[in-house]
């Protein structure tokens, strides 16, 4: 499948375009600049691939939940693009493209900013989401059963490391703090078919949390 997949919901901008079986990356740290850098990135790997963005099957976008800011730059900008070459868009859960990059059972567990995580449990070997995604404190997730062996992936186990660790211990074989969302994966992940092909106007964002801070009242108690 030719497509294009944007990801902007962490402080890396990734880009990826499939061209007849050739995958070309963009994938670098942004920090708050991915709307600068997005458009000049996508048209540098569409020249890299020889190709008009109109000769593309799908746009594939990371759906979220992430940096509110990011997902909504991706999301816009796929939508844009969509509309302008009238091509259908696909949007990919961010939890399920770091799950992917991992192999067995992955518990997904990534920093949602005000002391919680959105996690979700996945077994990669077949493809399938065991839980809902969600939002917790860290000291309050769990994994679906009580076998050994799985896999953490995402940034909270860097992040909530010692909360996660005296939950957790005894059923992680080890953990990839490092694990973000990725381009390339999304397009993976866009061939498998598990995802449907939607209009440009009916793109959404998968938020799970609407609040982006803590009032100065919240921040303040937090700190007693």
């Amino acid at each position: 499948m030719n497509s294009l997949a944007i990801d902007a919901s962490s402080d890396y901008l990734s880009l990826a375009v499939s061209w007849q079986e050739r995958v070309f990356v963009l994938h670098e740290p942004a920090g708050h600049t991915h709307a600068e850098q997005a458009l000049p990135g996508i048209e540098r790997l569409l020249d890299q691939a020889g190709i008009a963005l109109r000769q593309l099957d799908v746009l594939v976008y990371g759906q979220g939940p992430g940096s509110f800011t990011g997902l909504r730059i991706a999301c816009g900008l796929t939508q844009g693009l969509a509309f302008a070459a009238n091509l259908p868009v696909m949007a990919i859960p961010t939890l399920d493209c770091i799950a992917a990059q991992a192999h067995g059972q992955v518990l997904v567990c990534l920093d949602a900013r005000m002391g919680q995580v959105y996690t979700a449990a996945y077994d990669t070997l077949d493809g399938r989401r065991l839980t809902p995604i969600t939002l917790s404190d860290p000291d309050q997730v769990t994994l679906p059963d009580s076998t050994t062996g799985w896999i953490g992936a995402g940034n909270g186990f860097d992040i909530y490391h010692q909360a996660l660790a005296s939950r957790l211990s005894s059923q992680l074989q080890r953990c990839d703090a490092q694990l973000r969302p990725h381009a390339a994966t999304l397009l993976h992940l866009a061939a498998s078919g598990r995802y449907p092909r939607l209009a440009a106007r009916d793109a959404s964002l998968l938020y799970i949390r609407d609040k982006v801070a803590l009032t100065n009242r919240e921040q303040q108690a937090a700190r007693k």
